[in-house]
């Protein structure tokens, strides 16, 4: 008789755990788990979210700056991706006196849970153009999130944030045409994010960029060597900043007096930086078509617009005679080359 009630103990034994397990499973919990375990709780509402969403910004993104540029000519503008990368289309310089940066904010909640919910988030005003007194460049601002369910999109839009916290990435493109008054451009602007159920988040941040007076250059006064001869072998004249004149293997100066360097004016934002490139050789030639070539330039350019915004600098070059270099005038507007001279803001 023992024997026989040993498996009915055994069956009755099993089926109550299965229902005992069913019915555990039944109100949200987890088999074999301790209550609360497992995610034993249903999900918030959204009437119990509500009062625990924020919206903040986040430091490494503080503001939407388009840092500062120059435009030449035509119209352009200015691309930043999500991570603050600028690309220029048009005959744009970019100085990299001030650096750029999106704009980040941080949307989450004090209870974790009530990550699935949807949530509408928009830009304030809806038309943006940032402005410095009565000139103006117009925004087109979009948005990538920390869980890329969008990239580059235009706003408003809604998203289902997957987990907490979420973050909002805003950039975009700016336009700007020539000329384009100097000067630092604003825009004050808001993130807004209404999570379904809850009151609107929003966060104050100010769009920036700063155009700068376009560089410019000209040739006031044309770089002279003077009169001088070769000789028998290759020879050399060296001419310097101030117009003064050396000679090497050689090769002499025909006539008393100093040469004459290249004059240069550059005009361009106050106190700003700049990179000078002086690109040759140059090639003077006769009329009788024979030539003589000038390489080594240099200069004495500073590196930076003074206050005034105006610089003046001189160049000077190397003048190479060829053995028993012909007789004549060269000039590079008899059929030479001429050197470049180029200047672009850092």
């Amino acid at each position: 008789m023992f024997v026989k009630s040993l498996p009915n103990f055994l069956l009755i034994s099993l089926l109550s755990l299965l229902l005992s397990s069913a019915a555990y499973a039944a109100a949200g919990g987890v088999p074999g788990a301790p209550p609360g375990a497992g995610g034993g709780k249903p999900p918030p509402t959204a009437t119990q979210c509500k009062n625990g969403w924020t919206l903040t910004p986040v430091a490494t993104g503080p503001a939407l700056n388009f840092g500062a540029f120059s435009i030449e000519a035509g119209t352009g503008s200015l691309t930043m991706n999500s991570g603050a990368v600028v690309s220029p289309a048009g005959q744009i310089v970019i100085s990299s006196t001030v650096v750029p940066t999106t704009l980040s904010v941080q949307l989450t909640n004090t209870n974790t849970a009530c990550a699935v919910v949807s949530s509408i988030i928009n830009v304030s005003p809806a038309v943006a153009t940032l402005t410095s007194g009565a000139a103006t460049m117009p925004l087109s601002m979009v948005m990538t999130d920390s869980e890329s369910q969008f990239i580059g999109t235009t706003l408003p839009v809604t998203i289902t944030p997957a987990a907490l916290p979420i973050t909002f990435t805003f950039h975009g493109v700016l336009n700007t045409a020539f000329p384009q008054t100097s000067g630092a451009y604003t825009l004050a602007h808001s993130v807004d994010v209404t999570p379904t159920g809850a009151a609107n988040l929003s966060v104050a941040s100010t769009a920036t960029a700063t155009s700068l007076a376009p560089m410019g250059i000209s040739e006031t006064i044309a770089m002279d060597f003077g009169t001088v001869a070769g000789s028998s072998t290759a020879s050399t004249v060296i001419l310097d900043t101030l117009g003064g004149r050396t000679v090497t293997a050689g090769a002499q100066i025909m006539a008393a007096g100093p040469g004459t360097a290249g004059n240069f004016q550059i005009t361009g934002e106050p106190n700003l930086t700049y990179t000078l490139l002086i690109t040759g050789p140059a090639v003077l030639m006769n009329a009788g078509g024979q030539q003589i070539t000038v390489t080594t330039f240099t200069n004495n350019s500073t590196g930076a617009v003074p206050a005034t915004g105006i610089e003046l600098f001189q160049v000077g070059a190397t003048l190479h005679l060829g053995p028993l270099q012909a007789a004549g005038t060269y000039s590079t507007t008899l059929g030479g080359t001429p050197y470049t001279v180029t200047v672009n803001y850092n």
